[in-house]
This record gives C-alpha cells, sequence and structure tokens, in this order.
C-alpha cells in the first residue's frame, strides 16, 4: 500500500506539473476557453492537485505509523518529517496561496466568479486601475512562489520515492506510508 500511495503521489504530482498544468494556456484552449475563463478553469483542477497531496500525505502518515506499530522498532522520524513537511507544503500552496491568486486573478481581468445558481458564471466587474496593477503585480509574485513551493514539493518526493524503492533500512522501515 505505501509504494503504491508514494507512486500515486508521485506520478499525479509530476503529471499535473510537467503536462497537465501548461495545457491550459495553450492556443487550443484558449479557443474555446479564452482568458480569464482558461485561467479559472486551472484553478479549478489546481485545487483538485492540492486535494491529491492532502489524501496521499494523510495516507502516507497513517501508514508509517500504523506499520511503526505493527512491526515495532524505532519511531520513522525522518520519513515522518518528510511527510509533515510535503503536507505542510501543500496546505500552505492550497490554503494560503491558491484562494489568494484566485481573487489576484479575477481582479487582474476585472471579473468574478458568482457561484449562486445553476452554473457558475462569470460577471464583468470594474475596479480600479490601482486595484488591477496591484493584483497583476502581487499575482505574478505569487504565482512565482507557488511554482518555488511546488517544485520543493517535487524534489522531496521523487527523492523520498527513490529512498524507498533502493531501501537500505536507514529509516527503519521500507516504506513510504
Amino acid at each position: 500500500m505505501g509504494l503504491f500511495n508514494a507512486a500515486v503521489w508521485v506520478g499525479g504530482s509530476v503529471f499535473f506539473s510537467f503536462l497537465a498544468a501548461s495545457v491550459f494556456f495553450t492556443p487550443e484552449v484558449k479557443a474555446f476557453a479564452p482568458p480569464p475563463a482558461n485561467g479559472l478553469v486551472a484553478q479549478a483542477v489546481l485545487g483538485r492537485y492540492f486535494a491529491l497531496h492532502y489524501i496521499c500525505g494523510t495516507i502516507a502518515s497513517l501508514h508509517l505509523l500504523i506499520e511503526w506499530l505493527y512491526n515495532g522498532g524505532e519511531f520513522p522520524k525522518r520519513a515522518i518529517a518528510i511527510v509533515c513537511v510535503l503536507l505542510g507544503l501543500a496546505l500552505f500552496g492550497g490554503k494560503f496561496i491558491s484562494p489568494k491568486l484566485t481573487v489576484w486573478h479575477q481582479q487582474k481581468h476585472q471579473v468574478e466568479l458568482k457561484s449562486d445558481g445553476e452554473q457558475p458564471l462569470i460577471e464583468t466587474v470594474e475596479y480600479s486601475e490601482k486595484v488591477v496593477q496591484n493584483a497583476e503585480r502581487k499575482f505574478a509574485v505569487w504565482h512565482g512562489v507557488s511554482q518555488i513551493v511546488n517544485l520543493a514539493m517535487l524534489v522531496l518526493l521523487i527523492w523520498r520515492f527513490w529512498r524507498i524503492t533502493h531501501t537500505n533500512e536507514q529509516d527503519g522501515l521500507s516504506t513510504f506510508g
């Protein structure tokens, strides 16, 4: 179970980061979902990406704890610490950065996503030039921060996946959780 969870976690992260995320900004997608709609769709998918991290991180934590309780031995401090860092980064990205990016994206495109009713609607909203410029600047900065956070998560995930597939008993456990 632990190796399968780790494979899903790494595979989903690599797929989203290197293949899926850029699709929303291709000419083909922009043809039927022009800005800002393509960005709104990308943000909705990004929410699912963070859900992947929350689910896999929780499974990893539980698996490590159950394996430790079942097998005994030394507590897997290093493995638990890595999973906690990954979950912390995912929570930072999903609960702190992503909501701010959503607001700034809507402000810079002068739209508002309304979810009351049967279908979400994109309404045009007029913001002052100062608000739009501020949103553009903050979006650019925090989008960069989110990319760095994502890269850190990918590096940690890939490194840890490699370690569990090439176990040397350093952690005392052979799985990621």
